[in-house]
């Protein structure tokens, strides 16, 4: 470590999804000297393999997370320039109290409720999830090293972090804090840093599968459906050439996977492909007939505290004096958890109000591209869609089946 670059700050956060540069803005609006340790281009893991909407378990789980979005995050990213899309329908099973008393909402035209349901607004929001990177890393790109982490202990605290760039050099950051918010590496790290815990032993990581849909403006309508009675989500997002539809089979449960990678990439099942299209297909029958449609699919690692989504964590490490973890497990968590962070870390640290030069502070840091932009995915047309997934012909009308 002699041969390495130093430098002293406050607290570390490890991770650059969203979860971790909220907590370097919140930290920094404090007066603390903070250095970010990104593996990979900011958001390139979970944050970008998902699509932009506000997640707030869309009312099933209390009151909470709603309020949360309305009174607290869309204020937030809307005072710094992000635009919301505020089209949000549930179509909920019948006599559900959760959803008792929110106004009732028409589904565009083209959607098929199922027989005897109707639709009901959602305080949820889309939002462009790149651009939402790009804002919270704005002004911070000195304060962010790229590189690999590895906490150094003292007894039960991490005295300091080596950074390891993808140069060869190593920047040693000494901290009187370090906060673990690196997504689907998280539980990992924290294995290797302290062994099981009971936070490891709630992180869960399950299974995702989006089925992507794009078409000239004006060929899909842009209201984000939940059609909770078919297990399906469609979150559409208006573009300034397209509509882009990301369509999730839901699952609540199902089984959970530790060796995950870092990016949170999976590989595809075909039956969950064909799962979702047959709810897709019954919840707009219309789709074969939209002109100029293209296709597309990828499926990910969501992570979750506990047994279902929605669920987040913030606190202090067990068995370690100085060490805290940050799951949002939704884009609505990684404000809260901020607050319970600041809290956390006021215990352990006064701010010290300065910006220490980092040793390769910024080099190589930029925002990663959305899942769809990535090289191993394709945009195809109705032929090659069915040419990959033959086995959803006999879910096509006959018109279209045979291409």
């Amino acid at each position: 470590m002699s041969s390495a670059s130093q430098a002293q700050v406050d607290v570390v956060v490890i991770g650059g999804g969203v979860q971790g540069l909220v907590a370097l803005n919140a930290l920094v609006e404090r007066d603390y000297s903070c250095a970010l340790v990104s593996e990979g281009d900011l958001g390139s893991g979970q944050t970008l393999h998902s699509h932009g909407y506000l997640n707030t378990g869309f009312g099933m789980f209390g009151p909470e997370l709603p309020r949360a979005s309305v009174d607290v995050v869309q204020p937030y990213l809307e005072e710094r320039g992000l635009q919301l899309s505020r089209d949000w329908v549930i179509i909920p099973p019948p006599n559900m109290p959760p959803f008792e008393g929110l106004p009732g909402a028409t589904l565009p035209i083209g959607f098929a409720a199922p027989p005897g349901l109707g639709a009901v607004g959602l305080p949820d929001r889309s939002l462009p999830k790149r651009r939402l990177v790009e804002v919270l890393s704005k002004s911070h790109d000195d304060r962010i090293l790229r590189g690999q982490a590895k906490p150094r202990w003292t007894g039960t605290r991490v005295e300091a972090v080596l950074v390891s760039r993808p140069d060869g050099e190593e920047v040693v950051l000494s901290a009187k804090a370090v906060i673990v918010a690196a997504g689907c590496g998280s539980k990992r790290l924290l294995q290797d840093l302290v062994g099981q815990t009971p936070q490891t032993e709630q992180i869960k990581h399950r299974r995702v599968h989006m089925i992507c849909l794009r078409a000239p403006r004006g060929s899909l309508p842009t209201t984000s459906v939940v059609a909770m009675p078919l297990g399906l989500m469609i979150a559409a997002h208006d573009q300034a050439d397209n509509v882009t539809w990301y369509v999730t089979p839901m699952e609540m449960g199902g089984p959970s996977y530790d060796d995950v990678p870092t990016d949170a990439a999976s590989e595809v099942d075909p039956e969950m492909v064909s799962r979702g299209w047959a709810s897709l297909l019954t919840l707009f029958p219309r789709l074969p007939e939209i002109d100029g449609l293209q296709l597309g699919c990828y499926a990910g690692y969501r992570q979750d505290v506990g047994d279902r989504p929605g669920n987040r964590m913030c606190e202090l490490v067990e068995g370690t004096d100085n060490v805290i973890i940050a799951l949002p497990s939704g884009l609505v968590g990684p404000w809260l958890n901020a607050n319970t962070m600041c809290e956390i870390v006021g215990g352990l640290a006064e701010p010290s109000g300065t910006r220490p030069e980092l040793p390769g502070g910024g080099a190589d840091v930029r925002v990663g591209d959305a899942v769809e932009d990535r090289p191993d995915f394709v945009w195809m047309g109705w032929d090659a869609w069915l040419r990959n997934y033959p086995h959803l012909a006999n879910l096509m009308p006959s018109s279209r089946s045979g291409i």
